[in-house]
């Protein structure tokens, strides 16, 4: 096991070095602007080169992307949205068909949200609608948190350790070494993304994060005999689902605020699919260093990873109390830094004045 796990740490490390030189001579590369915090160009090719390590050694080690055929179509399927994302920025509305496909996919495999837990069935429409909704909402949040140097791979390597442990738990061996197989390759790229990064994942890798992560959930929770609550995986990625609901809800209040009308909400509420600078990360960047911003996050993370794993097997009703705290605990964080950052902003425009 030990040899396969350094091998695709070593590969990670391997591609994603030869992906930063790559990345800019084919043309796919971050560029400044104003919701960028980076100077010059970053390749944005370091996503393909974890995943090829961990696909790659998973390929030899197990038979996970053969038994799971319709998963890992919609893998590719979100792999090739987010290049096309990162090459032409593909429109909102482009990628949600991606998207709905890839979901479509695992619902197809037998293995989308047929319970909430507490025991409840869920009819297969409700059951089709939550995985569509579900899985096309973890694949945007991880997106979302991808932001600021090492954030998004930083929650990506706990999350993946925390449902390997989970998996080695069910009993499920085969996904329990593939959770690490990723981990150790984001771990890999995480060598040239911390900050000051040299190479982004881009959206080929966010994108791509966030579908195995939430089809690992449902493989967790949903598989005959599971005995992980359905709201575990919800606690484990607590920082982009809640700051996602958060960020909703503030875009939302704007749009609400300025268009007083009920036809001009509908008219505009494209503009909560188009991205900002109010996510958690953007907050603590107005008061933190880049590396105290990955500090305080994966701190965040660890926490409620440790949580998930202390909750599993507990009473249900904890894990649903737990994750109401944890919403909580984002949108106060939120509103902290929200109030802190616009003093901050309101005191450097008075010295700039004087």
């Amino acid at each position: 096991m030990w040899l396969y796990l350094a091998l695709a740490f070593l590969l990670s490390c391997v591609f994603t070095y030869l992906s930063i030189g790559l990345g800019c001579r084919l043309g796919i590369c971050d560029r400044p602007s104003e919701r960028k915090i980076h100077r010059g160009l970053k390749s944005r090719l370091g996503g393909i080169a974890f995943i090829s390590s961990a696909y790659l050694v998973s390929v030899l080690f197990t038979k996970v992307f053969v038994r799971y055929t319709l998963f890992t179509a919609g893998l590719f399927l979100i792999i090739v949205e987010g290049l096309l994302d990162d090459m032409f920025e593909l429109h909102f509305s482009q990628k949600m068909i991606f998207e709905f496909f890839a979901a479509a996919f695992i619902f197809l495999s037998g293995l989308g949200i047929h319970t909430l837990g507490f025991g409840i069935e869920l009819h297969p429409a409700v059951s089709f609608i939550l995985t569509i909704v579900g899985v096309m909402g973890v694949i945007n949040a991880v997106n979302m948190i991808d932001g600021a140097d090492g954030v998004a791979g930083t929650v990506a390597f706990i999350s993946f350790l925390t449902f390997a442990y989970l998996f080695k738990w069910s009993g499920n061996w085969t996904l329990y070494m593939v959770s690490l197989l990723f981990a150790v390759s984001v771990l890999g790229f995480l060598v040239f993304n911390f900050p000051p990064a040299r190479v982004f994942m881009g959206d080929n890798g966010s994108l791509t994060l966030g579908y195995i992560l939430a089809a690992f959930s449902i493989f967790l929770t949903q598989m005959p005999g599971s005995k992980v609550w359905p709201i575990i995986p919800v606690l484990i990625l607590s920082i982009p689902i809640f700051d996602t609901l958060w960020v909703i809800y503030r875009r939302f209040k704007y749009i609400y605020g300025s268009y007083r009308t009920l036809r001009g909400v509908f008219r505009n509420i494209h503009m909560i699919f188009y991205s900002d600078n109010r996510h958690l990360h953007h907050l603590l960047l107005a008061r933190f260093s880049p590396l105290g911003v990955v500090l305080i996050i994966g701190l965040m993370q660890l926490f409620f990873s440790l949580e998930a794993i202390y909750l599993t097997g507990k009473p249900e009703i904890y894990g649903w109390i737990a994750a109401l705290l944890n919403f909580i605990l984002v949108g106060n964080i939120h509103k902290l830094w929200k109030e802190k950052r616009s003093l901050s902003m309101a005191s450097e425009r008075r010295e700039s004045r004087s």
